[in-house]
């Protein structure tokens, strides 16, 4: 269980940065890793200074699965961003969470990030923090058909908002996954309240009993237009991402990724984003589990 869905880490990173990769703080990817779940969020504000503007985008790929009471993760990682106006190297991302109940879990996700423009001076500091939780509806483990789904409330803390944006918003993704034999799908949609419509889907695939792939997808509608934002920025965003993880033993994976916008380019488009990183996975107290799974069916 724990090596088939691990590998939406290196995924997830990738979704969102390339779906976010936007700047001063903004173009981090972050994701994490409880043994059965996996997730990730993204950001969006304009280069501070550029002149150019920026859409707000947002994307939230995550599926179905809760870790188990007193069970959870913990994600460190380092993502590299370029743009035709700047390059962005975050280093450390970190991300956390653990299982409250047996269909609650709740986490958090920060980035360290160091934007280097074209022209004008380096900036760096702590990016965007995002509160995330997730309740789960149906489980995909022991529904007969292998279909799960679940609502995943996300706090978003904005450093540095742009013009006419919030320093606290809000989003709640719906997430469904689909369980076959040889691989996995699961797919997030929903709505940030900066003003994104997102969809994002990914199909899973183990190559060995260690080594698992995994492709991405993501779509995004900007719902707003800022006051800055050029007339003639597109107001949606493609993005693709591929990545590998391995499992290196019972708790701990590496994983890696690239991806890049295949949507109109634009000057804030991601021209590639590469990432990786380790996740440990801190198993539930043998009780908590064995309580969780009688609570299943």
């Amino acid at each position: 269980m724990t090596r088939r869905t691990i590998a939406i880490v290196s995924v997830a990173l990738l979704t969102a940065a390339s779906a976010a990769a936007q700047g001063n703080s903004a173009g981090h990817g972050n994701a994490h890793a409880g043994g059965i779940t996996a997730g990730a969020a993204a950001g969006a504000t304009p280069l501070p200074g550029s002149g150019t503007g920026s859409r707000t985008f947002g994307v939230w790929l995550d599926d179905a699965s809760v870790a188990a009471p007193g069970g959870g993760w913990a994600t460190l990682s380092i993502g590299s961003y370029s743009t035709d106006l700047f390059h962005e190297l975050d280093v450390p991302v970190a991300d956390a969470g653990l299982g409250f109940t047996p269909r609650v879990q709740a986490g958090f996700s920060v980035p360290v990030y160091n934007v280097m423009p074209t022209s004008g001076p380096n900036l760096h500091g702590i990016g965007d923090i995002y509160l995330h939780g997730k309740v789960q509806l149906r489980d995909p483990e022991w529904s007969l058909d292998g279909i799960g789904y679940a609502v995943v409330p996300i706090v978003e803390v904005t450093r540095t908002p742009a013009a006419g944006e919030s320093k606290v918003n809000w989003a709640l993704p719906v997430t469904i996954e689909m369980r076959f034999a040889q691989w996995r799908w699961y797919a997030s949609g929903g709505y940030f309240s900066r003003g994104s419509l997102f969809g994002a889907a990914a199909i899973e695939r183990p190559l060995t009993s260690r080594l698992t792939a995994t492709g991405t997808f993501s779509d995004s509608f900007a719902t707003k237009t800022l006051p800055n934002d050029p007339a003639n920025l597109p107001r949606t965003r493609a993005d693709v991402s591929g990545g590998v993880s391995y499992t290196m033993g019972p708790s701990w994976i590496v994983f890696g990724s690239i991806g890049r916008t295949i949507s109109t380019h634009d000057a804030t488009s991601t021209n590639l984003a590469l990432s990786g990183g380790v996740s440990l996975n801190l198993a539930a107290p043998s009780g908590q589990r064995t309580k969780s799974a009688k609570k299943k069916p």
